[in-house]
């Protein structure tokens, strides 16, 4: 009897032990993005009116995100950026990024970004009469910011502990290229100033990969795979799109779109493995007075949220770039 006790015992013990294994390698249930808050952040950001850059509402804005950033990350910087306008050389762009890290000390990183300035003329309009005002930019400039502030929140309440750190950087000076194909090339603005600046003077900084959001909240959300993206990080876009068929975002589909001049791409010509997940063809918002809230979807924004938890928190964060 009392062998039959001991070996009865034995069994159970290593059932328990197996268990125990079996429950240290399932993976830990991912953070909880809610696309309702993500929302609230783009109706935070329209409330100053639009972000451009040298007006009142930029200037608060950019307190307000800095403010925000503090309460999660480990640490806020500012890059202050003033760039000459090459139509007249007395006068400067002037703005800033802001760059929230997580673990500042760790060399392995994952940088996540979006641009948050806003454009002055809604050139794209319908209305010919309204081509001259500015675009409030709810999905174009707080889409995207709007996610990240969300994760942020998460980074905080859910550290990662595989040795990597995080950074969330604000690129700043998106929004004020030109579009007209008429001006000639000495006299254009281009897009994507601030992350020009962001590499050009972090010349060390190389994290493992990056994902940036733009144009991520349209009601109508369809983001196919990024040209640019697709041609110089292909495995970081398998990734991501592996990622997004695991959490269901529908909204990313299985083909190539556009190659988007963006801030993604001042990275991929450093050879960093940045991609870019935006909307193409852009909506009918893009550049136009209706891109409002309105036209912003808690879901749409929700189904990216997910995604970007899945690389960070998700099996996919540590496979090759």
């Amino acid at each position: 009897m009392s062998r039959r006790l001991i070996a009865g015992g034995a069994v159970l013990a290593l059932v328990a032990v197996a268990a125990l294994v079996w429950w240290l390698r399932q993976p830990e249930p991912l953070p909880e993005f809610e696309g309702s808050r993500a929302y609230a952040l783009v109706e935070a950001q329209t409330d100053f009116g639009p972000r451009i850059p040298g007006t009142p509402a930029h200037d608060s804005t950019r307190a307000w995100l800095v403010e925000r950033l503090q309460v999660h990350a480990d640490q806020v910087v500012e890059q202050r950026l003033r760039i000459p306008d090459p139509r007249d050389t007395t006068r400067a762009f002037e703005g800033a990024n802001i760059i929230a890290s997580w673990q500042p000390d760790l060399r392995r990183r994952i940088l996540l970004a979006a641009p948050w300035d806003t454009r002055a003329v809604a050139d794209n309009d319908p209305d010919p009469a309204k081509r001259l005002r500015p675009v409030l930019g709810a999905n174009d400039g707080g889409s995207g910011v709007a996610v990240l502030l969300e994760i942020a929140r998460l980074l905080d309440l859910h550290p990662l502990t595989r040795g990597v750190g995080v950074d969330i950087v604000l690129f700043d000076l998106e929004d004020a290229g030109t579009t007209d194909p008429a001006v000639a090339d000495s006299l254009r603005i281009p897009f994507a100033m601030g992350s020009e600046m962001f590499v050009l003077h972090n010349p060390t900084y190389r994290p493992q990969w990056g994902i940036l959001l733009d144009m991520v909240g349209d009601t109508s959300l369809r983001i196919p795979k990024e040209g640019y993206s697709v041609r110089y990080a292909p495995e970081l876009v398998d990734r991501v799109w592996a990622a997004a068929r695991r959490v269901e975002a529908t909204a990313f589909v299985d083909e190539e779109g556009a190659a988007v001049q963006d801030d993604h791409v001042p990275f991929l010509r450093n050879g960093i493995p940045v991609i870019d997940l935006i909307q193409t063809p852009f909506p009918d918002t893009w550049h136009t007075t209706e891109d409002t809230p309105a036209r912003v979807s808690p879901e749409s924004l929700e189904q990216v949220g997910r995604v970007v938890v899945a690389m960070v928190w998700g099996p996919e964060a540590d496979g090759p770039p």
